[in-house]
């Protein structure tokens, strides 16, 4: 068995993140799934360190504005774990959390969008929700909270570095 082994989550699905089965195949590390507690991915002989993956800032978006209270829970159950969690991001051009302020939120631009057709008495029967999308700095700060109270780390990528980020971050040594 090779000594250069991964650990998936049984929790991601089958084939969701093909880009770092490629990365791993191409650098001879075996991927083996098991549960894991929290986080995506963990090396077998310690699992202090969890790196959790998220598609891009609409993910962090809906886990932290619209699911708070269960990505919360993960977060302490890392932090009563011991478990160092780290948050990696896809999203092309951000490179730190200070850059997430800047990030142009799709579904806040589509708001203010269709809000001003309806105020033109256009798209009517498009619903958008009574408030907009939280801005890009408010979601930078509440990344920065997590960091605060359960010492969450956020990383970023692109999609085509995920794998060997992963990797990094999991061979750092603390």
């Amino acid at each position: 068995m090779s000594s250069r082994i991964l650990i998936e989550d049984t929790g991601n699905k089958a084939g969701k993140h093909r880009n770092i089965h490629e990365w791993a195949d191409h650098e001879g590390v075996t991927i083996m799934r098991w549960k894991l507690p929290v986080g995506d991915y963990t090396m077998p002989t310690d699992q202090r360190v969890c790196v959790d993956t998220k598609y891009g800032l609409q993910e962090v978006y809906s886990n932290l504005i619209q699911d708070h209270r269960r990505f919360r829970a993960e977060c302490e159950l890392a932090q009563d774990m011991g478990i160092h969690l780290v948050i990696l991001v896809e999203e092309p051009g951000i490179r730190s959390l200070e850059g997430v302020a800047a990030w142009k939120n799709p579904r806040r631009e589509r708001w203010f969008k269709v809000n001003a057709a309806h105020k033109a008495g256009k798209l009517l029967k498009l619903k958008i929700p009574n408030t907009p999308p939280v801005p890009s700095a408010r979601l930078m700060q509440t990344m920065a909270t997590m960091t605060e109270r359960y010492g969450v780390e956020w990383a970023f990528c692109n999609k085509a570095e995920t794998g060997a980020r992963i990797w990094e971050l999991l061979n750092r040594v603390f």
